[in-house]
Formats: structure tokens, sequence, C-alpha cells
């Protein structure tokens, strides 16, 4: 099933469960529930908090659904949830950080393999804002203009942020191949 497809199909589903159609809510989260973890994998870095900003972000869908006009995707508005889910579970995880006075050097430290590429970690790599725009994009498909109104961001933003990324894993790849 293509973009448009998806994009039509959860549409259809959404307008079916504000009608209050018991079976649609539940086919809707089906549809869209890879991509909106992938999303929030992408932005954590962490597979356990993916799923618990992918779960947060159904449960504000089951809330924020009825305000859904279908100005754009179904998709799009429920991307921003997922977005704000992972802001607010970073934010209290830092807040959990502070009070627990961690020091930097407890911080995680990066370790090359020789000779392979991980394209996840390439991805994880890139800037914050880099790397949502590229998810967005280029893992998700979203047009341009839809990753913009995920970000909240002009869509100049997105095409900017996207060009500094698509440098910064080529020069990655350059590197780890050798050139």
């Amino acid at each position: 099933m293509n973009r448009e497809e998806l994009d039509a199909k959860a549409d259809e589903l959404a307008v079916r469960a504000q009608d209050g159609d018991p079976h649609a809510f539940d086919d809707l989260c089906r549809t869209l529930r890879d991509d909106v973890w992938r999303y929030c994998r992408a932005l954590t870095d962490d597979r356990e908090q993916a799923f618990d900003a992918t779960q947060d972000a159904f449960l504000r869908l089951v809330n924020a659904l009825p305000g859904w006009r279908g100005d754009a995707p179904i998709r799009v508005f429920l991307l921003v949830l997922a977005r704000r889910a992972v802001a607010d579970l970073i934010r209290k995880e830092q807040r959990r950080r502070r009070l627990a006075d961690l020091s930097a050097s407890d911080e995680p430290v990066a370790e090359t393999r020789t000779g392979t590429i991980e394209v996840s970690e390439l991805i994880n790599g890139l800037d914050p804002d880099q790397q949502q725009a590229f998810v967005l994009t280029q893992v998700l498909g979203l047009r341009y203009e839809e990753a913009a109104d995920v970000a909240e961001v002009p869509i100049g933003t997105i095409r900017s942020r996207v060009a500094r990324a698509r440098t910064h894993l080529a020069e990655q790849i350059r590197r780890a191949e050798g050139h």
C-alpha cells in the first residue's frame, strides 16, 4: 500500500471513529502504529522509550481525535502528537537525571565497528532537528509540507535540515569507507 492509499484508509478510519464506530479506532491504531513507532524510535534512540512514547501518542489521540478536522492527513496529526509525547518523555527523563545529579562523565561513549556501517547509528548521529526532518521525509515518506506540519516549522527549514542531514550522512559513509 503506497502512502496516498495509507493516508486515505487512515483518514476514512478516523472519520468513522469520530462518528462512533467502535472498531474504527482500533483499525486506525493498527494502520498507523508502525509509522508512529519508527518515528518515536528515531527520536528517542531507545526501544523502551519509543514504545512508551508510541503508547502515549495513541492515548493522546483518543482525546484529540474529536478535534481533527481533516486539514491534514490523520497520520500527520498523529505524528505531531507523537513528537509532543517524545518531547514530554525527554523532559521527564532530563528532570530525573538532574534530580539524580548525574555527572557528564557517566554519559555513554559511542563505539565504532571497523568495516560496518549501521544506518540507524548514522541517523542517530544526526543533530536532533536534522534527524527528525530526515526520518519524517526519507524514512516515513512524508511530503516536506507534512513534515513541516509535524515539526511545526516552515517548509524551508525542513528542506535545509534534510539537505544538511544528507550531507552529514554522505560524509560519514565516505569516512567509514576510508575515502
